[in-house]
């Protein structure tokens, strides 16, 4: 066995081919302000969750605060999900933003739908705080239906 190569192979190894760029784009690094700012609306966020949720807990009149507070989050949450798209923020401001236009708008969704059925709404409220059985409690939840479908014209 000899230490020099055949005469047909080449002595130099072959050069690598020059990698290309990838054509994805780099996340920016954000700086100290544009955190800041990102976690007070994240913030603000939080705030509108915690009122609408709050708002759903009381009685009804209290439970228009719920769709205020809802409308103002799914436009805050629709605002962050836009930027981070444009700006390339991290994916965990994305699925944040995502997470909370969900619960506004299940939020908004239901305040929404006992604002319309206003009347059933009050009716069912007063039924629950006077029931003290679950007997009286599954005819408040029929009573319920019953005027819903009942206030919606030409149904019946």
């Amino acid at each position: 066995m000899s230490a020099t190569p055949p005469p047909d192979h080449p002595t130099t190894p072959p050069t690598p081919s020059p990698v290309k760029p990838s054509k994805r784009k780099e996340r920016p690094e954000l700086d100290d302000d544009t955190r800041r700012s990102y976690a007070r609306l994240i913030g603000w966020l939080v705030l509108a969750l915690v009122i609408a949720y709050a708002g759903l807990q009381m009685p009804l009149p209290w439970r228009l605060a719920t769709i205020a507070a809802s409308l103002v989050g799914v436009s805050l949450a629709v605002f962050l999900l836009v930027r981070s798209l444009r700006r390339r923020l991290p994916i965990t401001i994305m699925v944040g933003a995502l997470v909370f236009f969900t619960c506004f708008g299940f939020f908004l969704f239901t305040a929404g739908f006992q604002a319309i059925f206003w009347e059933a709404s009050v009716q069912f409220d007063e039924c629950l705080r006077s029931s003290v059985t679950e007997r009286a409690t599954q005819r408040c939840y029929d009573a319920y239906e019953q005027n819903m479908l009942d206030s919606i014209p030409g149904l019946r």
